[in-house]
């Protein structure tokens, strides 16, 4: 489901940098289990022969016994979406930083336009699951421009989907190109895992995200651009008025509200190009 865009005149947007940077708010995931009618049919041909790149048999297995559609696509190359490898024009760096040392399944979904079910996992095909085994294990994925999408993780073969078929973890939400935005959602599951996202801005940052005397433009993590439910004692939320963007401000966090009210925005500075480094613990 596409936010829609606040209500600013093309003649202003030209004129007020802060107010173009938010012209387009973040494609948002977590809201849409509030909408399913009913939880979706999981589905039971799941196969894991032949072995999808980058994914162990046991963490398959584990996919397929709790009701997920299918393995992820884990292209090695282009799609014009999202692919393995480090060519694109925007980079993610996914990183399992468990201080336990629990293995993860990286789980990254495509939003097509107007697919209200991108995100449940028992319906639809995730462009990228990939195991991250041990902690240090780390995956460098490429976004094209122009592509709204998320991510979760499942963590230490644990983690399992929620009755409506979306992970029951933290969300990451992201859109690339002109208004790329990036966030973490607490929305599905407000006692889901940490994870830090450190936005580095530019195309040159896709290409070297480890120059030297690089620092991040922007940051989201649990407590820092992020959205969260009200209330103290909610665990999943996203009916209109239930939950908040906290804490989102400075060089580069955005923040508004779409047509209905509802909070909008996330870490920007990477139009047409950057680097994102994911951390997960």
């Amino acid at each position: 489901m596409l936010l829609s865009k606040p209500e600013i005149s093309e003649e202003k947007l030209d004129h007020n940098p802060k107010l173009r940077l938010m012209k387009v708010p973040l494609y948002r995931t977590t809201t849409q289990h509030q909408t399913a009618p009913i939880p979706l049919p999981a589905n039971r041909d799941f196969f894991c022969n032949p072995l999808t790149h980058g994914l162990t048999p046991e963490d398959c297995s584990y996919m397929a016994s709790i009701g997920m559609h299918s393995q992820g696509v884990n292209s090695l190359s282009s799609n014009n979406r999202i692919w393995i490898g480090s060519d694109g024009p925007n980079t993610f760096t996914f990183i399992n930083g468990a201080r336990d040392g629990a293995s993860m399944i990286l789980i990254m979904w495509y939003a097509e336009e107007n697919d209200d079910q991108a995100s449940f996992m028992n319906a639809r095909r995730p462009e990228i699951s990939y195991s991250l085994p041990e902690t240090g294990s780390a995956v460098e994925i490429s976004v094209a421009n122009g592509v709204p999408g998320g991510w979760s993780a499942l963590y230490n073969r644990a983690t399992t989907l929620t009755e409506y078929g979306q992970v029951s973890n933290t969300f990451g939400e992201f859109s690339t190109g002109v208004w790329a935005t990036v966030d973490v959602s607490r929305l599905v599951n407000m006692s889901g895992d940490a994870m830090t996202v450190r936005v580095y801005g530019g195309e040159e940052s896709a290409r070297k995200p480890t120059a030297p005397g690089l620092k991040p433009v922007c940051v989201s993590d649990l407590v820092t651009c992020a959205y969260a439910c009200r209330g103290t004692q909610v665990n999943s939320c996203g009916a209109t008025g239930s939950y908040d963007l906290i804490n989102c401000g400075g060089p580069n966090a955005v923040s508004g509200t779409d047509a209905s009210g509802n909070p909008n925005g996330g870490c920007q500075g990477w139009s047409f190009g950057g680097h994102i480094e994911v951390v997960m613990t």
